[in-house]
């Protein structure tokens, strides 16, 4: 799938609010729950987000993302992204930043996105989604059409693809990661199919976020690719301790 197909999806207002993470005992002082360190599903190099200009990357700490380890336990698919140096919001001129995670099950486009401001303009998004033109600060979108830009206006109709969801996004700032967490639930509910199998086309990029419209800077393909080609078996949780085989005792005949 096209990455300009992803981003017209989640330009349309693809955004989650952040929640405070859960702190604990962790790989290398992370909080509890986290990624081994070091281990990723997808690797990204650093300093190569091109927000504004594709042909000048901007080394933008707080877009560039490095890696992403996802997980699945039956319950929820857990996306860890980890940025160079997540901050409030992006060190250009734009207020705030949105990461997300896209993917293909059973013949549907999800994206799960997420938005922070630092200036607290997250309002202004959540009010234009009143209109239904704009997706809320906690937005799960399914098969999201592409969107028609007019004259100064971003023209919109019909279903967005705008779903309720129990989506949430941790916004780390302390360790540079970005969670997402989406019940796994959803992903069947709106799939039409148990959440097995392989997710295609998977990626996570980052963008900035003005309210209603954005503009990708980073993400997990090689050299930030047009081509979304991530391929990810749900259950691998190959970042996190497996657990050890039963071993069955043998009973001695006597």
């Amino acid at each position: 799938m096209s990455r300009r197909a992803v981003v017209a999806m989640t330009c349309a207002g693809l955004v989650a609010a952040g929640l405070p993470f859960v702190t604990g005992a962790g790989a290398a002082g992370l909080p509890a729950g986290y990624p081994t360190a070091g281990c990723f599903d997808f690797t990204d190099p650093s300093g190569d987000a091109t927000a504004l200009n594709p042909n000048n990357p901007n080394s933008d700490p707080d877009l560039d993302i490095l890696g992403l380890a996802l997980q699945s336990n039956g319950k929820d698919l857990k996306a860890y992204i980890k940025v160079n140096k997540l901050a409030d919001g992006p060190s250009m001129s734009t207020d705030g930043h949105r990461y997300t995670l896209s993917f293909l099950f059973n013949g549907h486009v999800f994206s799960a996105a997420g938005s922070s401001f630092s200036h607290g303009s997250g309002a202004i998004r959540d009010g234009l989604a009143q209109t239904g033109q704009a997706g809320h600060l906690v937005q799960l979108g399914v098969d999201t059409p592409p969107i028609v830009v007019g004259t100064g206006i971003t023209k919109l109709a019909g279903d967005r693809g705008f779903k309720a969801s129990g989506l949430t996004f941790t916004w780390d700032k302390a360790n540079s990661w970005v969670v997402i967490d989406l019940p796994v639930a959803d992903i069947e509910k709106y799939g039409g199919a148990k959440f097995t199998g392989k997710l295609q086309s998977l990626a996570a990029f980052s963008a900035t976020d003005q309210y209603a419209v954005s503009s990708s800077a980073d993400n997990t393909e090689k050299d930030n690719s047009n081509t979304y080609t991530g391929v990810w078996q749900v259950g691998t949780n190959k970042c996190w301790p497996q657990p050890k085989a039963v071993v069955k005792k043998k009973h001695k005949k006597h």
